[in-house]
């Protein structure tokens, strides 16, 4: 059965994901599709046809040819949307695919390099270098498919080639804290320059800020999915071969491993890339499925903590796993955003989003408490320190959500007033992520 609202809300939602309209202008123009809807129907058409023609009658939209006829009418307003210059052309296809190829061959190649060149020098060499590896290539096949001009844009490229001499000739020294510290931080700095290759030039733009976000959740899906394979792959190749007694761990190891790595990065671009346009996306469906899950994994994590009267105050590896989960919380909170229609009104799952963001609070209070009793206890170290400003980071990040998420379900404030904040709030976490890779190891003395 045809549901209008249904309808309009994927829509809108689709122009949305198309980052071609502001949400002012998007509103305007549900406006007028609602109003051309009612002139439709007092003509004695259905809600149905009513819809179809409102749409049609949208933007410069190419004629429909004979297949989309055999299209069921619920699908065909995306065909309508879809002009030939949005479509990925075959060709098009084949030169991204051979992108991908060619990045991930050329990114494996830089993986081995340094072994073959035997200037591999500790064991933290490939962690602090990972992402020089990897994300060039990532941030590349960005600008080549969205064929971004912007010299300055291009220019970024610049900072892989002038961070690798400080990152690889820092003069760590035992315990190599602000080493291992570099490692964890670096990679998440050159992720969010990333994510302006993926913009382009509107990569100051809220709605682009978003975009990413939702996109890096499905790259992580779709990473982690593709990850499991090559395990399976390698554990198949290995038993293969060992059935007719030859040992394949050494390709294993040695080979597939690097190649099929920067494969599986290269390919989670590519498959989210190109299917980005669609609606049916996995945002919604596992913020849905996953939301209720953690929140009450939260609500029992707390009440274990208080019967078994274990606390991160003592325990340094309990802290760990509560800042561990905080980072996991608030990345589904902020997936949770980003899939979500900002002029819908509010519904339950803001409000169980609240429930987290709030749960989140205590605990992230808790974990400061603690931090701050064994700085005081203990002394600095570049961990404590790194914890500390993490958590501080993510406690006014979720001060401000609670904010403006109470403040749109009291009807003060709109949804894109909330967006607009988070994404805002992205370049704090860019300067501290920068500033812990590379300031730390100065202020710490490479220790």
């Amino acid at each position: 059965m045809f549901d209008l609202e249904k309808q309009i809300a994927e829509w809108r939602d689709f122009l949305q994901k198309k980052g071609k309209v502001s949400d002012s202008h998007l509103l305007e123009m549900e406006s007028h599709l609602r109003d051309e809807i009612e002139d439709l129907q007092t003509a004695d058409l259905s809600e149905e046809e009513a819809f179809l023609i409102a749409v049609k009658r949208f933007g410069n939209l190419h004629e429909i040819s004979r297949e989309y006829q055999k299209v069921n009418t619920d699908q065909l307003w995306k065909q309508l949307l879809v002009s030939p210059d949005d479509a990925l052309t075959r060709d098009d296809n084949k030169k991204l695919i051979g992108l991908v190829v060619l990045f991930s061959v050329m990114a494996g190649t830089l993986m081995k390099l340094p072994e073959w060149l035997g200037i591999a020098a500790d064991d933290l060499f490939f962690l602090k270098n990972f992402s020089f590896f990897i994300l060039p290539f990532v941030g590349l096949f960005f600008l080549l498919k969205n064929r971004i001009v912007n010299n300055k844009i291009w220019g970024l490229l610049g900072i892989y080639v002038v961070l690798i001499f400080p990152v690889n000739l820092y003069p760590f020294i035992e315990p190599k804290d602000t080493a291992f510290l570099m490692a964890l931080h670096l990679p998440l700095f050159f992720w969010l320059i990333t994510g302006v290759f993926y913009m382009g030039q509107e990569w100051k733009s809220s709605r682009e800020r978003m975009n990413f976000v939702r996109f890096t959740g499905e790259a992580f899906i779709y990473g982690t999915l593709i990850s499991c394979g090559l395990a399976v792959l390698s554990v198949f190749i290995i038993a293969i071969f060992q059935a007719i007694d030859l040992d394949a761990g050494f390709f294993v190891e040695n080979f597939l491993i690097y190649y099929g790595m920067s494969g599986a990065v290269m390919v989670t671009v590519y498959l989210v890339e190109t299917k980005k346009s669609m609606v049916e996306n996995f945002a919604p469906v596992l913020a849905k499925i996953f939301s209720p899950f953690f929140l009450l994994a939260i609500i029992v994590f707390l009440f274990t903590m208080l019967i078994t009267g274990r606390s991160p105050f003592m325990d340094r590896n309990y802290l760990i796993a509560v800042d561990f989960m905080l980072m996991m919380v608030l990345a589904l909170v902020l997936y949770v955003i980003s899939a979500r229609d900002q002029a819908a009104p509010a519904n339950f799952f803001d409000y169980l989003n609240l429930a987290l963001i709030l749960t989140a609070l205590l605990i992230d209070g808790i974990a400061l408490s603690a931090i701050v009793f064994r700085l005081s206890a203990y002394g600095i170290t570049p961990n404590k320190m790194a914890a500390l400003g993490e958590n501080v980071a993510m406690l006014f990040n979720l001060l401000g959500l609670a904010y403006y998420y109470l403040r749109f379900m009291l009807k003060k404030a709109s949804f894109s007033q909330l967006v607009k904040f988070q994404t805002g709030y992205f370049n704090y976490y860019f300067i501290w992520f920068g500033f812990v890779a590379l300031v730390f190891p100065i202020l710490f003395q490479f220790k």
